[in-house]
């Protein structure tokens, strides 16, 4: 029971209650077995926790009365990491050459763990030869160019700027990604501004500035050649302070390039101009831009762009009919230009948010009728039935969604085309055409959430109706067939093979990657551990069978979000046409339950449903504790750092809150629960509501919420930002896979 509570306390992040419970059993602990496992418990919970100097007691315990055993060879590993923490980084170099000679298949991550040791310590003479014996069996060429960085730096602190460069050179001769190498590039400039090279760091910080004028690094390298007092082109140097948000200088070199060049500069410097007033809220300057750049840059590709950044601006200043005024002059003076339908999709939203749904209808019906073959035409359709719908005309919505699913049935508009066509067919009367409209959209994208609310609406107007073959009937409960005779059947084993369903294939076990990755996760190196684990998922993308076979190791092992990759990569690999006819054992695999205990707990607490939950925990994170988006939500329920401040104020919990706290699993779920349930009650039990919310803002959702009213339907289309509208569907779409596979309690 103790060994339980403090696995699982540890799992969960509380490390606190994880101490208590190991603690308790290493010291009630009857053999060997228990105490080395308690020790080791021990060791990890005061290590995350960065109770640094008990990780260390707790260590040289397990090593001291336990040696020889498997514990003990992971603790001389966590002994170096937990001695580098607390300050003692020449010790550490020591516990991990212990754990070199013992043996291991991760020798390049030991090695270079000595010389951040040694680079911590300022020993750098004894930090490069450990880097390079790594260097020498790198793992992948991301980790060569970390290291080779690392080396650098060596140089760099013992004045060896020649050497550093090198390394320098080295990664820029493999380097692919721009910013990284704008970075690398910039880093290379200044190391040889440090050995007095100055022309030839001028000509790298150049280098930098004119192939990379997006990259933070190339604004880096402008300041340092205009702190020089050298000359750098006013376009480009207007071009990169506007990507490094800095939009006087930007304005001011853009316009000395127009002064020196009055009837031969470039349309660009116009545009970068608007731009940049436009960010810096002076709009009636940015408007003066592009009209200028349309006016007399009729060359300029930046044209289409600028008549549409007019409009808009045009619209929040001077009001939507002299926006619509310009989107029109635009598409009848350059009919052809490849912006034209985009003017008049443009122009339709305007009219509808300016509640004109009539005319909305007519502009985006010209739209489609005038462009077909627009990227926006099945769009633009689909949103004139919308708008002759809330402007009274029945008749003209179902026939603009009609003819969306007859000429774009391939487009991802046909299916809420056929939801919406087949709701107003039943309530216009026209029960049998609406029913078969539901029925096939239900029937066509089982999976889809247009498919699932259709399939919804068929039950609530006529299950004793539906026939055996309705997509309310059949695969709403996943078959029990074993995942492995499911695989033999449609992957053609033979009998020999079925048994190779279960396990790793020695190929798959015998894989460096797999190896490597395994011993990495059982260090608590689980970023290193994950890119080799991933890289092994890359290399069998296109097997079913060793995708499987991964899915269930990383399941085992705890690498939660690419056990869910892989099992999905299954099923899209399958011949199954939706996904509730995979067989249950794989579909739990990629709709899991992990952290059961703590989701249930937080979601009664709160009156959610446990299976809702689980949705947006799979969503929002793929189960994935550490995981941080690009706008800095953390941890399994992706809260981001203001919201965690405002929830931990309303709670009073936990004691010490930091933002760090976020990646903990306990804490992330009571905070995502408590702020989902706080929107849902904000928007009157409004599940779909509050999801929007969760991710695009209360406000935002209560503005969409108004413009919908009751209709749930409505609601989804009137989310104006294209992930939230996604999230909602999305989520709607995984309940469904969670309703069936656990519904009943399984």
């Amino acid at each position: 029971m103790l060994m339980r509570d403090g696995d699982t306390a540890l799992l969960h992040g509380d490390y606190d209650a994880a101490v208590a419970a190991y603690a308790h059993l290493a010291e009630r602990a009857t053999d060997e077995e228990t105490a080395r496992h308690a020790l080791m418990g021990l060791a990890r919970a005061h290590l995350r926790d960065q109770s640094n100097a008990d990780a260390i007691d707790a260590l040289h315990a397990l090593l001291d009365h336990h040696p020889g055993s498997d514990q003990a060879q992971t603790g001389t590993f966590l002994l170096g990491d937990a001695l580098v923490a607390a300050g003692e980084p020449v010790s550490a170099t020591e516990a991990y050459a212990d754990y070199l000679r013992a043996g291991t298949v991760i020798t390049p991550y030991v090695n270079a763990a000595i010389g951040e040791a040694f680079r911590a310590a300022g020993l750098y003479t004894s930090a490069r030869p450990a880097y390079s014996r790594a260097l020498e069996e790198a793992p992948s060429r991301s980790f060569e160019a970390g290291l080779r960085e690392k080396i650098a730096l060596t140089y760099v602190a013992q004045e060896q700027y020649p050497a550093a460069v090198d390394q320098y050179d080295a990664i820029l001769a493999m380097a692919q990604l721009p910013g990284y190498r704008a970075r690398v590039g910039y880093q290379a400039a200044e190391t040889l501004m440090l050995a007095g090279e100055t022309e030839e760091a001028y000509a790298r910080y150049a280098e930098v500035v004119e192939r990379y004028p997006t990259e933070e690094a190339a604004y880096s390298s402008l300041v340092r050649l205009v702190q020089a007092g050298r000359p750098v082109d006013d376009l480009l140097r207007g071009k990169v302070d506007y990507y490094a948000e800095a939009y006087g200088p930007a304005v001011g070199a853009l316009y000395r390039y127009i002064n020196a060049y009055p009837d031969t500069h470039s349309g660009d410097a116009h545009w970068y101009a608007g731009l940049s007033y436009a960010e810096a809220g002076s709009t009636d300057l940015a408007i003066r831009e592009f009209q200028l750049l349309i006016e007399t840059h009729p060359e300029s590709a930046r044209r289409g762009d600028a008549w549409l950044e007019l409009a808009d601006l045009q619209a929040s200043t001077l009001g939507v009919d002299q926006a619509l005024e310009l989107y029109r002059e635009f598409v009848d003076a350059e009919p052809d230009h490849p912006l034209a339908p985009r003017a008049l999709w443009e122009a339709g939203r305007l009219l509808e948010r300016d509640d004109r749904h009539g005319t909305a209808a007519a502009l985006y019906t010209e739209c489609q009728s005038s462009y077909p073959e627009s990227d926006v035409a099945p769009s633009a359709l689909f949103r004139a039935g919308l708008e002759h719908h809330r402007a009274g005309s029945p008749d003209q919505a179902i026939e603009a969604w009609e003819t969306v699913i007859d000429q774009y049935a391939a487009s991802d508009r046909a299916a809420p085309a056929g939801l919406w066509s087949g709701k107003l067919l039943l309530d216009q009367g026209e029960t049998e055409r609406g029913l078969d409209r539901l029925e096939h959209t239900a029937s066509s994208v089982p999976d889809d959430y247009y498919g699932i609310r259709a399939a919804e609406l068929l039950s609530a107007h006529q299950p004793a109706n539906l026939s055996t073959d309705s997509p309310l009937t059949s695969s709403q409960v996943p078959p029990d067939q074993p995942a492995g005779v499911w695989l033999a059947r449609w992957l053609e084993l033979d009998e020999d093979e079925h048994g190779a369903t279960e396990g790793l294939s020695p190929r798959l076990a015998a894989s460096p990657h797999w190896q490597r990755g395994k011993e990495l996760w059982g260090l608590d190196r689980f970023q290193d551990a994950r890119a080799e684990l991933e890289a092994l998922r890359s290399e069998t993308y296109d097997s079913a069978l060793d995708q499987y076979q991964l899915a269930v190791a990383y399941a085992d092992l705890g690498l939660y979000r690419s056990s869910i990759l892989c099992s999905w990569r299954v099923i899209g690999l399958s011949p199954v046409t939706s996904t509730l006819d995979a067989p249950r054992s794989v579909l739990e695999l990629a709709y899991p339950t992990h952290y059961e205990d703590l989701v249930v707990e937080n979601a009664s607490k709160v009156e959610l449903d446990p299976l809702l939950v689980y949705s947006l925990i799979r969503q929002e994170s793929l189960f994935e504790s550490l995981a941080t988006s690009s706008a800095s939500a953390q941890g399994l329920m992706q809260v981001i750092p203001p919201t965690g401040a405002e929830i931990f104020a309303e709670l009073s919990w936990p004691p010490g809150y930091t933002t760090s706290d976020l990646y903990l699993p306990y804490v992330s779920l009571r905070f995502g629960t408590h702020y989902l349930a706080t929107q849902r009650d904000r928007f009157g039990g409004r599940i779909d509501a509050a999801l929007a919310a969760y991710n695009g803002g209360p406000y935002n959702a209560a503005r969409w919420l108004e413009s919908a009213g009751e209709d749930p339907d409505r609601f989804v289309e009137e989310i104006t930002f294209s992930e939230t509208r996604l999230y909602v569907r999305r989520i709607r779409e995984h309940l469904q896979v969670y309703e069936a596979l656990y519904s009943d309690g399984r």
